[in-house]
């Protein structure tokens, strides 16, 4: 069975291969992106505009980072605002707040015009003093994961895969296709 992964991320496309073991179809669509906190509704209205154009099975994946001295802002909003703000930045506020705890979330969301099919990946870690490392990217610089001293940006990207929220995502995402 052939399925897209709606992304223009060559980063995405290459760990989702990596983690399901297939070869995954990709396209880059326009789509409408719901401002909205609830990752689900993001990612549902993500997957019926992408079948609407496409008509083939695929899964759309969104990330979120909840910053708890943000009130667990910027959650599914991300893209909006690390371009506004930078990861100095958040760095100094956890640090001035003396609350550096952050969550990651990934969302896949499968569709196939009639079964819509959510998995998660949650990973839970702190945010250093500054901005570290130079492997990865978005967001990796700025997150420690739990058990760990380093960044995702200074874990090797063999060594990174296994750590990430959307490894346990994708994973889930993986059996439920060899069961369907």
């Amino acid at each position: 069975m052939d399925i897209y992964l709606i992304t223009g991320n060559k980063n995405k496309l290459r760990e989702a291969e990596q983690i399901l073991g297939i070869k995954i179809k990709h396209i880059d669509l326009d789509l409408d992106e719901l401002q909205e906190m609830d990752t689900d509704k993001i990612a549902e209205h993500k997957a019926k505009q992408a079948w609407a154009k496409l008509k083939k099975p695929l899964f759309v994946w969104d990330s979120s980072i909840f910053i708890s001295c943000l009130d667990n802002f910027p959650g599914p909003l991300i893209k909006w605002f690390f371009s506004t703000v930078n990861h100095i930045k958040i760095c100094k506020i956890a640090m001035h707040l003396k609350d550096r705890k952050i969550v990651s979330k990934t969302t896949l969301t499968y569709y196939d015009g009639k079964t819509m099919k959510h998995f998660y990946g949650i990973v839970s870690g702190t945010i250093p003093n500054k901005p570290k490392g130079k492997y990865g990217w978005s967001w990796d610089t700025i997150f420690i994961p739990q058990g760990y001293k380093k960044t995702y940006a200074e874990i090797k990207p063999d060594e990174v895969l296994a750590l990430r929220g959307h490894k346990i995502a994708l994973e889930g995402l993986r059996d439920f296709l060899v069961k369907s």
